[in-house]
This record gives structure tokens, C-alpha cells and sequence, in this order.
């Protein structure tokens, strides 16, 4: 594979022709042929006019443009903060400007102002027809001046013409600040008066620079001027804001200490994010090998290896941290040092109470010797599949053969230590830890996916080595893991990679039999409706609609495309639905795979599709979208998943207890069945909720409600469940997992150190070393934001064919050959539909010709990631961006909202145009983490000019980037506020009671609330209560008062002559409880979500006219 130094030199060329082709000039003094006033985009200077029929530009709509057809989805009040300033016709700006920090001491400064002037004339050709022609030119002009600076002139304002041209002005103004500070502003202004041609009273490629004489390091960081720090800002000393721009970006010389040496303007400045590493000096890459710490026999190595990580971890917090110069200073000791240390210490304490557990209790070792086990044999299935998946002859033997190198998988240090950290609350469930939220946070692509796939493996395996047959539960099976995600898209992706660990546990299950229990480990997909269907009914075919089951049967064929062991593609005949047993047993048609459907002793694919079927099997793990846990007051058969179930079923399998299960009678192929009472299982004992920053707003608030019924559920004998959470983004975690968990502690993993690039387990590497993500940024003020669009689209993906033309690139060219088109809504993305199928491919032609070059590109592949596809049709997307660049089906731009902002995986992919600054920035950090995971990136952000949020992101751009994460937002849930408990109390009330109280399970049961005793109602409402006196105390009295107001209701509704039932579809013959929130309702019924999907109701409005 060519050097990272190749691809960055070919993404830099890519960052030039857009620089050269919306800015120019190709050369100092070039000759165009056409108006530089629409040669170039950004860059220019107008004059200033008090006359409002004068623009540069022609009249336009400055967001319409945007906008597209009728009848498309589009939400009001989308962009209400940051609306366009209306306007009816954009003008160029006459003037731009940066601000920097000098000290009021300094006496001096200059700068430099350079532009290009453009002249017209006319010169003479001969046409095709042979004759001679006149045609206009324009011939450009550099112009440059420095202006000295004498700040002792002035107190705070003045104004300079140049010399070499008089109605060109630049104005400074100098704040002083406390503290022996100044803020000084420069601007360029273009006062000529109106010419007899606008292009030549036009300024083109201005920039302003400022230096010292000198030549010292004058300028000085914004924080060390403002008296008053942000709390999280010592993190990005290394990183300071020295400047902003003003109608520009600025840029400036890497700072020393808080101090640059110049401060310039840019209309297209760009900043290169540093990547980090999570490996170790002193510890390679197989260190940590699954392999070798998966052999009991090397128990002693293993423990050793895992003691020399935790003495490196004490060496750092020693010398790093303790042994610091700012730990002298008393102040930053007591407010922020002593306390970085206390949670670096407390990491340390828990991985070696970790090694402490393996290496004194033998279960724990077992359970630690399977999970490294699994981990390695899912690698090698990974490696495998990938293979044997596109048609490669290849045995699985040789990917599990230790010997080859090849085949190891080493842990990374942080995976390795975050599992260690977790094992005391696992392995004790009364420690202490077990009430810790334990928040896993990294970067995006960092491996989060590998470190709670260990712990998992982990978990499975010590729940099953415990089990004995004299205990109230049964630890051998049951549902172990939770494992939550909260979009389509995030579960379509990471399924993969965890059916593969199951698939992997099950196979050494099988192997060590009966050791690791007599159940299988299996996955259940638990997921909305509109992915899985819910029922078996479904599969049946109706005289009515015949169409339905064919639809459901396509569901689930597109649930699992290959197989998950082999990687072969799997058919409709390699899926056995079977509505009688209600079961589908999935096999594979290759004879090689485990699988393979006609061994005689063959077994199915453990993973279960179907809702009914996860109730009946009770699989190891439930992967589920977090809104299907709205289904708790809708169905007493989810009580299955909590470990509820007191009887097994012959055919169908496990009954949850007070679910209806009569005995099913003999037919042709099955015998009658039998039911026999059985212990219920151990319910779930670790929850997992991956990218936590995404549960935020509505979703947060109604899923921090219902947490109230699964942590209830999983409770048995006063033990809770352990959560473990992760994400890449997240800013008030504390607060936010309070909300959502009603737990007091969380803690992160790694802790900070002192700065943001060194936290031990994670390093930043720097871009000198490794050229990572660069980010590019446009504004077009003068301009609509579609021209800007469609001329920055044409440029990068004209230049991105023809390097692929080119011997030199042709083999580094493919990460930057699709182009991702990031947009903030549907309505925006749909406007740049049209300009790809029209405007774009004719502005490329026209750079074709302007250029000379010799091909042109031609977009034959274009699509959509949209929320407005099916589910099914999201794997078939991510398979087409996988294809390479010397494919005739490589795809030439696809174009998504914020659906792709979390786990899109696809490593080839290092180009994004993101275009307008997205609502929040931890949707900027995760939608641009995307691209340049496994090449140098390159993201160009397309902000326009008429937004007030976009404008600030733009001349704050270096500064920003440079500090990403320190802007990322806190997220908000506010699960027990008056507008949530309208909505979710009533839901919560009828899930505790249906759940724990066997004679109201059913649905006729909804009449039988009188047969409840006092108590049972308190119990129901002490578990509310107790969780609101830690979410919000305030609420408690109005809380109580609801719940009661809500049982006499639901007793009065009972008392009715018609019969209550908890839901029916008709109201004809019966009353009911709840109604879909979706649905019409009245006043005697509930609107109950289904989803919580349905957060936010919309309303129609009908406008009636009288005739």
C-alpha cells in the first residue's frame, strides 16, 4: 500500500484545484476570457453602493433555491435558530477583517494587503468561420502594500489609505483589554465609486496579513488574555485560538507557547485534525494476544502481562500528571489537578482489582480465558468470511491456525483495561462498581465495538459457570446482555460484527459441552415492525391480502444477506419459516460452512428474527433499537425477555409468566405438546447502550422514563444490572446517565490527563507524523448557496477523475473518488438531487474546457441514504460505497442526511462536503468521523453566508477545528418533566402492573384493577416515586397525585357496563385502555406510544376558502 504521505499529496492537489478554480488566479497575472466576476466564487471585494439596484450579482432567492417540490418532507420551524437574513438580492461584501491579541505594549505591527486587479479590453481572433472577431479579456493586475501600524498615532480607531490606490482603506481599531491585553481589529475596504464596468472596481483574492516588524511572536492567544478560563479549556493550551476572522477565515503560524508570529485572512482556510493511537510504547501490537491470554497453561504470563500494563499506567499518573510543572501552581492544583489524578488513580484501583479477580478465582479465569477465546476465534470467522464471502477458495482451518501470524488478534491496551476495570461488579454483584455507570469514551473508529464485545463474552460465560440446580433461578440461558442502539442504520452494521462473536461463543460452547451450559448462545434482532415483522400470523398468507405475508417473508430474508459464518450469500430456500413450531431456522447452502443445511447432524444460524420467537427461545443476547422497548405495556410476552418465563412449551418453547399457553393439539407432522413448569432465569445482568450522545431531547426524556421498567425488570434480590455505555461525543455524561439511569456515579474511561492529547491509553499523534482529517472551508457571500454547491461539487469530483488518470495517483486516488454529500435536512438534500442530475454535469464540462483537459467525468452512479429508504435496502448502500474506484459500478457521489452520522463503517471512503454548519457539533464530529478512517480525510464544509450559526463557524474556523471537542454540546432528558409524564406516566403504571402481577397480564385482565390489594398499588407506585426522588425531586408531589388520579380513572373505566380491555382494534364491543398514539382517541382511552419513534406528534392544517 502507498505511504499516508502519497494520499495527503494527492487530497492537497484536490484542495488546490478548488482553491485555483473559486478563487484564483492560475498565475500572478493571468488573462481570462471571461468576466472574473463569474470565473470566481469567493475571494472579492465589491464596492460599496448605497444604490439598491446595483449588485454584482444577479437577484435571487437566498434559500429557495434549496428548497424543492411539493409534496416532500419537509418540517417546519427546521432551521428556526439559524434562518436565512432575508434578503432579495445578494451582494458581495465590500470589506474583511481579521482581530488578534497583541500586548498594549507593543508598538508596532504591519500589514500586508495584496489583491488582484482585473482589466478589460478586447482583443482579436479568428472564429471557425475564418473571419476575425473582437472578444473581451480581462488581464489581471497583482496589487500589494504594507501598511505600518504606529499604535502610539491613535487611541482607538483609524483609518489608512494606500498609496497605490487611494480608495482602498484600511481601517484598525484597538481595544485595550484588563490585564496589559489588546484586541485589535483590521479591515480591507473597497471604496471606489461606481465604474462604467463592475469587474474592475471588484477586488479579487484579497488578503490581509499581520506580522511583527520584526519578525517575534506578537501575537498572543485569546485564553491567556480573558481573565476567566472555561473550566475544560487548560485541555487545548496546545491548541489556542489566536485570531478570528471577520467575513473571512484566519489563519496563522503554529503557535509556542500561546504565541504565533503572524495572523492572516482566508476565504478557504483549512486545518488538519490530528488522529490518535491507542497503541503504547513498550507494548506491540500482539502483546494483549487473544491467543496466547486464551490458554490457561500461561496463566502466569498472562497475569504478568497484565500487571506490567497496570505498573506503566502508575509510572505515567506519576510522572505526567504528579510529577507536572502545573501541580506547583496551588490554584490549578486544588481546582483541577488533584481531582484529574483522584479519577486516574480510581481507574488504576479497579484494573487491578480486575487482574486480582483473574488471577485468585478460578471461574473468573475460566470466563476470562473463553472471552479471549471468542475474540479470537470471531477475528479469524471476520477474516474468514471476508475471504471465502467473494468467491476465494480458502479453508477455515488455515484462519485458525496459531501459528501464522496473521491470524492473532491483540487487544488494544484501553479494551483490555476497560474489561479488566468492569470484572469486580460482574463477577460481585454487591460491589460497589456494580451501581457505576461506566461511560466508554473514545474516539470514533477507535475499537469501543471490540472492548463491550469482550465483556460480554465475558459475562455469558461466568453467569453460566456459576450455575448450580439448587438456586431460584437458572443461570444456564436466558437473555444475559442488553445491547441498545438508537438508529436503523447503527444496527444494520454492528450486527455483523457481534453475530459473529455469538456465532463464535456458540461454536466453543458446543465444543467444551457441557461446561459452558446446555443452552445456546444466540442473538435476538428486536426491532421495530417495519424491519422484523412481530407475529408468525404474518407469514401466513390471507385470502384478502396475499401480498402481506409475501412482504413479511422479504423482511426477514433481507435481515441476514450473507451468511455470518461463511460470508456466502444466503436465499429465500435457505430460510425454514415454520409458523406452526413459530420458528425459522436459518442454514447455509455452502457445503464448507458450519451451517451447512444438509449435514445430518446440521444446526441453524443462532439468531432469531422474529418477536415471538426471541420471547419463546430467550436468546443470549437482545440487539434492539432503543424505541422497541415501548412495546412493555402493549405485550405480557416480553416479560421473556427479563428471564419471566415459568413453563416450557414442547413446540413453541419458553411462556412468560402470566401469558396465556394452552396445549397444542397433534397435526400431521408435529406431535400434541406438553408444557412443564420450569425456574425462571437470571434476568439480564449487563446493558449496553452504544453512542449515549444520541439520546437526547424527546427520545432521551421518554426513554429515561420507560429505564424504569427494564432496570425493575432486571432486579432480582436487590441486585441491579451493570450498565456500561459508550460514545465519542458527549459533554455532561454525569448528568446526563442520572437522567437516564437513575444511577449516581458515572465514571469515563480513560479519565483525562492534563491534556487533550495524552490520556495514556489514547495519544494524539501529530500530522507532521500522520496526515489525518483535513478540514476544508467555503463561504460564498454574493452567492446562493446552490452555486456554491454546484461549483464545489464539480470542481473536487472533476479533479478527483482526472489525478485518476494520472500514473503517479492513480493508485491513491479511490478514498476521494466517491464524494459523500452531508446535508442537515431532507429538503436541503433534495435541491442538490436536482443540480446532480443537470447543473453539475455541465459545470463539469465547462471546467473540462476552461482547463483543457482531456476527459471528462461523467456521474453515472448517484445515490440517497436517506431515512425516506427501507431498512432492507441500507446493507445494499453500504455494499455499493465499498466498491473501489477501478470499478465501472463505483458509486460518483452518494448523498445522505444525519442517518449516516453514526456507524457507517466504510474504510475506503475519505471525501465529505458537509454543506451548512449541522445543529449540533457532536453531529458535526460524528457524521465527518465517517471518512478518512483508514486514509487521510478530507472534509470541505460549504457554510452559507446567510446564516447567522454558519457565518460564526466560519471565521472562527481554524479555532474551532483546532478545539472540536470542546464544543461539543451537553445533551439534554428530562424524563419526568409535566409534558413527559402527559405522555409516558400512564404507559409506566400499566407496564408494572401487567408485568409483575400474573392476573392482569392479559388482555381481558385489564377489568380485574379492583382485584389489586393496596399494597400491590403502593409497590407500583413506590417504584415510580423512588426513581423520581433521584431524576427530580420537585416533580414527587405532582407525580403522586397523577398515579392515583390515573388508577381511579382506570377503575372507573372497568366499571363501565361495556368490558375493559388493555387494547382492542374495534370499540364496538368492548372498551379499551390504551390506544397507538398514532391513532385517533378519545377521552375514555390513552394514547400510548408504540414506538418512541412517535415522539413528536405533527399537525395538519387545512385552509378553507367560502365559494
Amino acid at each position: 500500500m502507498a505511504d499516508r504521505f502519497k494520499y495527503s499529496e494527492v487530497r492537497q492537489k484536490i484542495i488546490d484545484a478548488i482553491r485555483t478554480d473559486l478563487i484564483g488566479p492560475r498565475e500572478k497575472e493571468e488573462v481570462l476570457e471571461e468576466n472574473p466576476r463569474y470565473a470566481y466564487l469567493v475571494g472579492m471585494l465589491d464596492i460599496q453602493s448605497d444604490d439598491e439596484d446595483y449588485s454584482g450579482a444577479g437577484e435571487q432567492e437566498v434559500d429557495a433555491d434549496m428548497a424543492f417540490e411539493d409534496g416532500e418532507d419537509f418540517t417546519a420551524g427546521e432551521d428556526d435558530d439559524n434562518e436565512p437574513i432575508s434578503t432579495t438580492h445578494f451582494q458581495l461584501p465590500s470589506s474583511i477583517g481579521i482581530s488578534f491579541y497583541i500586548q498594549s505594549d507593543t508598538e508596532s505591527i504591519n500589514l500586508d494587503v495584496t489583491w488582484g486587479d482585473y482589466v478589460k479590453s478586447s482583443e482579436k481572433y479568428t472564429g471557425k468561420d475564418e473571419k476575425e472577431h473582437s472578444r473581451a479579456i480581462y488581464t489581471r493586475q497583482p496589487m500589494e502594500e504594507t501598511v505600518h501600524v504606529q499604535f502610539k498615532d491613535f487611541t482607538r480607531t483609524k483609518d489608512y489609505q494606500l498609496v497605490c490606490d487611494s480608495n482602498v482603506h484600511v481601517h484598525v481599531s484597538r481595544i485595550p483589554l484588563k490585564g496589559g491585553y489588546s484586541l485589535v481589529t483590521a479591515y480591507v475596504i473597497n471604496k471606489r465609486k461606481n465604474p462604467a464596468n463592475s469587474a474592475e472596481a471588484i477586488m479579487f483574492q484579497v488578503e490581509i496579513k499581520a506580522y511583527a516588524e520584526d519578525g517575534s511572536a506578537a501575537f498572543i492567544a485569546e485564553h491567556i488574555c480573558r481573565e476567566i478560563l472555561a473550566s475544560d479549556e487548560f485541555y487545548f493550551e496546545q491548541r489556542p485560538i489566536m485570531g478570528r476572522g471577520r467575513g473571512c477565515a484566519a489563519v496563522w503560524d503554529t503557535p509556542v507557547d500561546g504565541r504565533t508570529t503572524y495572523v492572516k485572512s482566508a476565504f478557504i482556510p483549512e486545518y488538519e485534525f490530528p488522529g490518535v493511537s491507542a497503541a503504547l510504547d513498550g507494548f506491540d501490537r500482539y502483546f494483549f494476544s487473544t491467543f496466547t491470554m486464551s490458554v490457561k497453561s500461561k496463566k502466569e504470563e498472562t497475569i504478568g502481562k497484565l500487571n506490567t500494563l497496570a505498573e506503566s499506567y502508575e509510572k505515567w499518573i506519576n510522572s505526567t500528571l504528579l510529577g507536572n510543572a502545573r501541580m506547583s501552581n496551588p490554584d490549578f492544583k486544588d481546582k483541577i489537578g488533584n481531582k484529574v489524578i483522584e479519577r486516574c488513580l480510581d481507574a488504576l484501583k479497579r484494573i487491578r482489582e480486575g487482574i486480582s479477580i483473574i488471577e485468585n478465582d478460578d471461574i473468573s479465569f475460566e470466563a476470562f480465558c473463553f472471552m479471549n477465546r471468542v475474540i479470537f476465534l470471531q477475528n479469524s470467522i471476520k477474516g474468514y468470511a471476508k475471504k471465502h464471502g467473494t468467491g476465494t477458495e480458502c479453508n477455515f482451518q488455515d484462519f485458525i491456525n496459531p501459528k501464522n501470524p496473521d491470524n492473532n488478534f491483540g487487544w488494544r491496551p484501553f479494551q483490555i483495561a476497560f474489561i479488566l476495570m468492569n470484572l469486580a461488579g460482574i463477577v460481585d454483584p454487591k460491589h460497589k462498581d456494580r451501581e457505576v455507570v461506566d461511560l466508554l469514551y473514545f474516539p470514533t473508529g477507535g475499537g469501543k465495538t471490540e472492548a463491550y464485545l469482550g465483556l460480554m463474552a465475558f459475562v455469558i460465560a461466568n453467569r453460566r459457570l456459576r450455575a448450580s440446580n439448587g438456586e431460584n433461578y437458572n443461570r444456564d440461558g436466558g437473555v444475559t446482555v442488553m445491547l441498545r442502539y438508537t438508529l436503523r442504520l447503527l444496527t444494520t452494521q454492528q450486527r455483523d460484527r457481534i453475530t459473529k462473536m455469538v456465532l463464535a461463543a456458540e461454536m466453543i460452547r458446543r465444543q467444551a459441552y457441557p461446561q459452558f451450559g446446555k443452552e445456546p448462545i444466540s442473538i435476538g434482532f428486536w426491532v421495530g415492525g417495519g424491519v422484523t415483522p412481530n407475529k408468525f400470523d404474518e407469514f401466513i398468507e390471507k385470502a384478502d391480502n396475499p401480498q402481506a405475508a409475501r412482504s413479511a417473508r422479504n423482511h426477514v430474508y433481507k435481515q441476514l444477506l450473507t451468511c455470518p459464518f461463511c460470508g456466502k450469500p444466503l436465499k429465500e430456500e435457505n430460510f425454514n419459516i415454520d409458523p406452526d413450531k413459530k420458528s425459522i431456522e436459518i442454514f447455509c447452502s455452502d457445503r464448507d460452512c458450519q451451517f451447512y443445511r444438509y449435514k445430518n447432524d446440521r444446526i441453524p444460524i443462532p439468531v432469531y428474527l422474529v418477536d415471538e420467537e426471541i420471547y419463546a427461545k430467550c436468546p443470549t443476547i437482545i440487539l434492539s433499537t432503543v424505541d422497541k422497548f415501548a412495546r412493555l405495556p402493549w405485550d405480557v410476552n416480553t416479560n421473556a425477555l427479563f428471564g419471566r418465563v415459568d413453563r416450557k412449551c414442547s413446540r413453541d418453547g419458553y411462556v412468560a409468566i402470566g401469558a396465556e399457553h394452552g396445549r397444542h393439539n397433534k397435526t400431521a407432522s408435529l406431535p400434541a405438546s406438553t408444557i412443564v413448569n420450569i425456574r425462571p432465569f437470571l434476568p439480564p445482568e449487563l446493558i449496553i447502550q452504544d453512542e449515549l450522545h444520541l439520546i437526547t431531547g424527546p427520545l432521551g426524556t421518554v426513554y429515561g422514563a420507560y429505564e424504569t421498567i427494564i432496570e425493575d425488570m432486571c432486579i432480582h434480590d436487590g441486585i441491579k444490572p451493570k450498565y456500561v455505555v459508550s460514545t465519542a461525543t458527549i459533554k455532561n455524561a454525569e448528568a446526563q446517565t442520572r437522567c437516564l439511569y437513575a444511577r449516581k456515579n458515572t465514571t469515563q474511561f480513560p479519565p483525562n490527563g492534563f491534556e487533550i492529547g495524552d490520556s495514556f491509553f489514547i495519544r494524539e499523534i501529530s500530522v507532521e507524523d500522520d496526515p489525518f482529517r483535513k478540514y476544508v472551508g467555503v463561504c460564498a457571500p454574493g452567492q446562493s448557496v446552490k452555486t456554491a454547491l454546484l461549483r464545489v461539487y464539480a470542481i473536487i469530483l472533476q479533479a478527483a477523475y482526472t489525478y485518476s488518470l494520472q500514473d503517479e495517483y492513480k493508485d491513491v486516488i479511490d478514498p476521494y473518488y466517491s464524494l459523500v454529500g452531508y446535508f442537515n435536512s431532507i429538503r436541503e438534500l433534495g435541491g442538490a438531487v436536482r443540480l446532480l442530475q443537470d447543473d453539475i454535469p455541465k459545470r463539469i464540462y465547462r471546467i473540462k474546457n476552461k482547463y483543457g483537459l482531456d476527459k471528462q467525468r461523467y456521474l453515472n452512479h448517484n445515490v440517497e441514504i436517506t431515512s425516506r429508504m427501507s431498512s432492507y435496502k441500507i446493507p445494499e448502500k453500504l455494499n455499493q460505497l465499498e466498491t473501489t474506484c477501478d470499478s465501472k459500478d463505483c458509486l460518483d457521489t452518494a448523498i445522505a442526511t444525519n442517518m449516516i452520522a453514526v456507524g457507517m463503517d466504510v474504510d475506503r471512503l475519505g471525501l465529505m462536503v458537509v454543506t451548512g454548519q449541522p445543529k449540533q457539533n457532536s453531529e458535526y464530529i460524528q457524521a465527518t468521523s465517517r471518512i478518512g478512517r483508514a486514509f487521510p480525510g478530507l472534509v470541505v464544509t460549504l457554510y452559507n453566508a446567510y446564516r447567522p450559526r454558519d457565518l460564526s463557524h466560519y471565521e472562527n474556523f481554524t479555532g474551532y477545528h483546532s478545539q472540536l471537542y470542546r464544543f461539543v454540546e451537553g445533551t439534554t432528558a428530562t424524563p419526568f418533566s409535566a409534558r413527559a409524564r402527559d405522555r409516558v406516566m400512564h404507559a409506566l403504571i400499566i407496564s408494572a402492573i401487567r408485568l409483575n402481577f400474573p392476573n392482569m397480564a392479559n388482555n381481558p385482565d385489564a377489568a380485574a384493577i379492583g382485584s389489586l390489594t393496596t399494597e400491590q398499588l403502593d409497590s407500583v407506585k413506590k417504584l415510580i416515586i423512588d426513581r423520581l426522588n433521584i431524576i427530580k425531586p420537585s416533580a414527587r408531589a405532582d407525580a403522586e397525585e397523577e398515579i392515583d388520579r390515573f388508577i381511579d380513572w382506570w377503575k372507573l373505566q372497568a366499571a363501565q357496563t361495556k368490558p375493559l380491555r388493555y387494547y382492542v382494534v374495534g370499540t364496538e364491543r368492548y372498551n379499551r385502555l390504551m390506544n397507538p398514539y398514532d391513532q385517533p382517541h378519545d377521552e375514555n382511552e390513552k394514547a400510548t406510544l408504540r414506538s418512541m419513534r412517535e415522539v413528536e406528534s405533527s399537525a395538519n392544517m387545512f385552509y378553507y376558502t367560502e365559494d
